[in-house]
């Protein structure tokens, strides 16, 4: 189909495009701006070291701190485990908070080469967030203690309640809705185009017909 034509079709049907990029814009304001429910986030820091050799007063050498980071991905995948979720879920008996409910909010993570892991745990309440974090993080030393019995790893900074909710960003939000409406506009635009079979040009006709167009009668302008 051609760029012409299509831009001649977008032309004509700008009303169409203005409709769903305002009743899209709309929707997203709606949801992201004046509806959403605020989010906190709480973080607790745990470190995994030979807490052994440093109580002996011995020194950690480049060994076993590489040790220790290859401990941080083995214990990463515990922390998902049910075993975990379920203890930390009746450890918020306060919250009356189910077992798949918190195993959604929390999740771990640690950076690359580092011998730390953060627990996030986002919710509504900013007191939640905190518990479940604390909580998530208490039973996951717990299961790791059990099953390596070793003291490898330990609580460095507990969640504390969060003042701020996260940031929304309810405006970049809404602006995507804005240009997912604009696409679809354009794509029911294309679609009526193409299935539109409405000669409007000589060279429509010379295409279809397969003859050359000797002559066009103007449809204006006749005395």
């Amino acid at each position: 189909m051609e760029i012409r034509r299509i831009l001649y079709s977008v032309a004509r049907k700008w009303w169409l495009m203005v409709i769903l990029v305002l009743l899209s814009g709309g929707i997203g304001s709606y949801l992201n701006i004046f509806l959403p429910q605020p989010m906190y986030k709480a973080d607790t820091t745990l470190y995994v070291l030979n807490q052994d050799k440093v109580l002996a007063g011995q020194a950690l050498t480049t060994y076993d701190l590489a040790i220790s980071q290859q401990l941080v991905t083995q214990y990463s995948g515990i922390f998902y485990s049910r075993a975990v979720t379920s203890a930390a879920s009746k450890s918020l008996v306060n919250y009356n908070i189910s077992q798949k409910m918190l195993a959604s909010m929390a999740s771990i993570s640690s950076e690359k080469g580092s011998n730390l892991l953060t627990i996030n745990a986002i919710a509504p309440d900013p007191e939640l967030a905190a518990a479940a974090a604390n909580a998530m993080a208490n039973e996951f030393i717990s299961k790791i203690h059990t099953l390596t019995k070793s003291d490898y790893i330990g609580i460095l900074d507990q969640a504390q309640v969060p003042v701020r909710s996260i940031p929304n960003n309810g405006f970049l939000k809404t602006l995507l809705f804005v240009f997912g409406g604009l696409v679809i506009a354009l794509g029911i635009i294309y679609v009526i185009e193409y299935f539109d079979k409405t000669v409007r040009s000589a060279e429509a006709v010379e295409d279809y017909l397969k003859l050359r167009v000797i002559g066009i009668i103007p449809e204006h302008g006749i005395q």
